[in-house]
């Protein structure tokens, strides 16, 4: 037993010197884990009449002349808060786990919105769901690893005591991120509410 334990701990300790590479890889397993889960759990979210009611009457509404315009605040929110998440995690040697969490569940709540969408309405679902997550996701998404990469290395060089870049390095190389986090708040604001009334209006208002 301690021998395990022992040879537990030199992986852990030796995790450090994972490239960027391998650290990526862990990552995007982590959430490809988790949104294999939210698929699979999505599987009873079409049982529930009162949510496809819910969700028929969102969509109706989307799709008429107003559409459904997010609060700028909200919009931010939504966006900054998983990075900003995995960039605070990053700070402690507990990030070495909570960042491979929390990327899993934010594949996991991606996939099982999508795959709900899909489940109650088909194609027009698949539809309204690109609409409503995927396009500030194929921006969001990217940013997300690029800091949670950062941030992992941060928290492997805390647990074994290697020295961590100065804060200009971690700024200079995260900057690009604030930028593209900008551009997914404006296409939240802009894009994405004239996508959904347009999907919507094609799909669930004939």
């Amino acid at each position: 037993m301690r021998l395990t334990v022992r040879k537990m701990e030199r992986r852990i300790r030796s995790a450090p010197a994972w490239d960027g590479l391998t650290r990526l890889v862990v990552l995007g397993v982590c959430f490809a884990v988790g949104a294999l889960g939210g698929f699979f759990f999505s599987g009873g979210s079409g049982d529930n009449p009162e949510l496809l009611d819910y969700l028929r009457r969102y969509f109706q509404m989307a799709g008429q002349e107003n559409g459904v315009e997010p609060s700028l605040w909200s919009s931010i929110w939504d966006m900054t808060r998983w990075p900003l998440a995995a960039f605070l995690l990053g700070s402690t040697a507990l990030g070495v786990v909570g960042i491979p969490v929390l990327l899993g569940v934010r594949g996991f709540l991606l996939a099982f919105s999508a795959a709900s969408f899909a489940r109650m309405f088909g194609l027009s679902g698949v539809a309204a769901s690109f609409a409503a997550f995927g396009v500030t996701a194929l921006v969001a998404v990217p940013v997300l690893f690029v800091v949670s990469d950062d941030a992992f290395h941060q928290s492997l060089g805390h647990l074994s005591g290697e020295r961590s870049p100065t804060w200009n390095q971690r700024t200079q190389s995260l900057s690009p991120c604030v930028g593209l986090l900008v551009l997914a708040v404006a296409l939240q604001q802009t894009l994405m509410p004239a996508l959904l009334a347009a999907v919507c209006t094609r799909l669930f208002n004939t």
